[in-house]
């Protein structure tokens, strides 16, 4: 095997060890072992187990901002935010495996590292899908296919909670809806709430913007 095929053969492989047996009840030798490496191969890809899981979260969360801004870059405003629902299910139903693995185990010492919130590599994160949403937000409400009262900002991290939230529940099985469903569910919704022509009635409703 060259050493890609390596790398990436002990990342399957962590991956579905993990999602199988949990984080915590993995050791490196038994992924050197079913990776058919040698432990010190591992070692010279990976630091340590952390450094494993941290590649699949940055490689997973890397995959899906390409993918989510490839899909949603042209089109108007809610053309563009409906192709980034679907892309978001879509990815989720193609990678269910790994984000199992970053919302059920992700290693507390590593998720809120003394105790003082998330560290800087999670919010970076976060925050670049929050200004993707942030940017298809604006294109819709300035051509007309969106609206909403909020902040395009505020919008766009309530939307960034809804999604990830629906995933997160359907990965845990608190959600039993299928998943082509529930994407289609998610959009209609979606799309109904931030519906042209919407904003002045929730205005109204809740006494203005705020």
């Amino acid at each position: 095997m060259s050493p890609t095929t390596r790398r990436d053969t002990i990342l399957a492989v962590s991956a579905r060890l993990f999602a199988e047996k949990g984080f915590g009840n993995t050791t490196t030798s038994e992924i050197a072992r079913e990776a058919a490496v040698a432990e010190g191969t591992l070692y010279h890809h990976f630091a340590n187990k952390d450094d494993i899981f941290l590649t699949l979260f940055n490689e997973t969360m890397d995959g899906f901002l390409a993918g989510a801004t490839a899909a949603a870059v042209t089109g108007s405003g809610r053309e563009r935010l409906s192709a980034y629902i679907r892309f978001h299910f879509d990815y989720f139903a193609k990678n269910q495996g790994r984000i199992l693995i970053l919302q059920r185990d992700f290693p507390p010492h590593l998720a809120n590292p003394g105790g003082v919130g998330k560290p800087a590599f999670i919010l970076d994160k976060l925050s670049r899908i929050t200004e993707l949403l942030s940017l298809i937000l604006d294109a819709g409400k300035k051509d007309g296919t969106l609206a909403f009262r909020y902040a395009s900002r505020d919008a766009a991290e309530l939307l960034r909670g809804m999604l990830i939230g629906c995933t997160r529940q359907k990965v845990l099985g608190t959600i039993t809806t299928p998943i082509p469903k529930l994407a289609t569910m998610v959009e209609s919704f979606c799309m109904d709430a931030l519906a042209a022509g919407q904003a002045g009635a929730s205005s109204d409703r809740h006494g203005g913007e705020r």
